[in-house]
């Protein structure tokens, strides 16, 4: 039966606590509820009122958002938190309380009746006040099955009794199993009269999403998670693939087919809120998601569209992406030239399959690197422009006792028929490299002028030759709005890194559609 799916995300309260993810300024976050909300998010719980001063400006901030959905703000059952959340002026409170006796007993040192009455005082007194109360009850599936059942039972009456609208079930250790939610589920349902009933789970054991899926197909209707999966230890359940998946899979009504298609571009932006890197292996909204490597299915996806995916990318506002590998043939170039609208002649084509074998006999791939897949047919083609030549570089390394190291390069070029020497000084050799480079072509190009080294990564191809090993390099450049990502091989490194260079900022001067500047006659 068709219901309608009512969400809590939890981003801002659940997600800042994963290791590593940074606190973003108020300015970033506020863009990332308002980016969240646009997926038909109904609550946002964006901070835990009583922890801290950036808390509390973040909920109160959000709160003057224009969002469809309602800010929540989050504490526990004690009166210090009660207050907090009533100070922060959210139309919705957010309040966790035990459920096991080993936590009231050991963690709270109270007796279960004292806990009984803080839950239902807690509740009944945001209520009180007006306010809409959700109430997640804390190891509730662990009470269930490993501490005393019928005593959890009871605290989801306090809080019921006490006026929450929602009563929200805590798989809070992530150690259960779909089977044992749902039997949980279904004793809440048997002996206690609640009509609307969340599931929040953690993905210590990898099963957060399939979980709140079960929780769902026993009746739950809030499904309470975290855009990307992020979250303390190993995450919260990730609304990036539950979302999609109780839409597709399980007719879960109320998030728009415009909304769903949003859900990539948000996960890629609150990456960057988070100054997150975003995995590209991950289902529906990853770069990875609907790449395509092998010759066989993608001979197959060019017969069948779609053939080997298991939706159409674009529901989820993501694309395919053809990638080209030592198992690339044919179909995969042609796909490839397709998707960088490129007009590949079939007389041509043979000779181009070869031309890129033999590259990837030598270590190529360029199955992270688009920007060289495009410059390798353009190149074959015969469609790219020269706008530089390279003659010679040096680069010296300096290391003084007690001083850092480092790097000056010096780079000959010819740039308009006349050969020009430019030095660069860097943190290392690559950075210097860079330097030198982007001095001597600024002057020629402007577009040049904003673009800059983001990454550069340094891969292994032969490992059996030790430190003599061929080495794969990877640079990605920006010009603020734009990364792209280029590759080269090369017994040297550095060498690997200039080839790699060189192409970045071809590219950039290809797809603008610059023509190479000519000497004056």
């Amino acid at each position: 039966m068709a219901r309608r799916l009512v969400l809590k995300d939890t981003t801002f309260r659940d997600g800042i606590q994963e290791e590593g993810v940074e606190a973003c300024d108020l300015g970033e976050a506020l863009r990332g509820i308002q980016e969240i909300d646009a997926l038909g998010v109904d609550y946002h719980e964006v901070g835990f009122a009583s922890a801290d001063e950036a808390s509390m400006e973040r909920i109160k901030a959000a709160c003057k958002l224009p969002l469809k959905g309602k800010v929540a703000a989050f504490g526990r059952t004690l009166p210090e938190d009660v207050k907090a959340i009533l100070k922060s002026g959210a139309p919705v409170g957010v309040l966790v309380g035990k459920t096991r006796l080993q936590d009231v007993r050991g963690a709270l040192n109270i007796s279960p009746e004292e806990n009984l009455k803080r839950v239902f005082d807690s509740v009944q007194r945001l209520r009180q006040k007006g306010l809409e109360v959700i109430f997640d009850a804390e190891h509730f599936f662990q009470a269930c099955h490993e501490d005393d059942r019928r005593y959890a039972l009871q605290v989801l009456q306090a809080a019921r009794k006490a006026g929450a609208k929602w009563i929200v079930l805590c798989d809070t250790n992530g150690a259960m199993t779909p089977a044992k939610i749902k039997t949980a589920i279904r004793g809440v349902k048997r002996e206690i009269p609640v009509q609307r009933l969340g599931i929040h789970t953690h993905d210590d054991r990898g099963r957060a999403v399939v979980n709140a899926e079960a929780a769902w197909e026993e009746g739950v209707r809030l499904i309470e998670g975290t855009i990307g999966g992020f979250g303390e230890r190993t995450g919260n359940c990730n609304l990036c693939v539950a979302v999609p998946n109780l839409l597709l899979d399980h007719d879960a009504r109320g998030i728009s087919r415009d909304q769903l298609s949003r859900l990539a571009e948000t996960y890629f932006l609150i990456c960057d809120v988070l100054n997150q890197v975003p995995s590209a292996d991950m289902a529906y909204v990853g770069e990875r998601a609907f790449y395509s490597e092998a010759g066989m299915h993608e001979s197959g996806n060019r017969r069948l569209p779609n053939s080997y995916f298991h939706v159409d990318p674009a529901i989820v506002g993501n694309s395919p992406r053809v990638g080209l590998s030592d198992q690339s043939g044919r179909a995969n170039l042609l796909s490839k030239a397709e998707q960088f609208g490129i007009d590949m002649p079939d007389e041509l084509l043979p000779g181009i399959v070869d031309a890129y074998r033999k590259l990837v006999d030598q270590g190529e791939h360029f199955g992270l690197a688009e920007a060289s897949a495009y410059l390798f047919l353009m190149r074959q083609l015969g469609l790219l422009p020269d706008y530089f030549t390279f003659v010679s570089f040096r680069v010296i390394d300096e290391k003084q006792a007690g001083q850092p190291a480092t790097s000056e390069a010096s780079l000959r070029m010819e740039v308009k028929g006349k050969r020009q020497l430019h030095n660069g000084d860097g943190d290392g050799p690559v950075n210097a490299l860079d330097v030198a480079l982007r001095r001597t072509l600024a002057r020629h190009y402007k577009s040049l002028r904003r673009v800059a080294l983001h990454d550069f990564k340094v891969r292994i191809v032969d490992t059996g030759r030790s430190t003599g090993a061929r080495v794969r390099v990877l640079i990605e450049l920006t010009d603020g709005e734009k990364n792209w990502v280029t590759v080269a091989t090369d017994d040297n490194i550095i060498e690997a890194a200039r080839r790699a260079l060189f192409d970045g900022y071809t590219y950039k001067l290809a797809v603008n559609g610059t023509k190479p500047v000519r000497a004056r006659r």
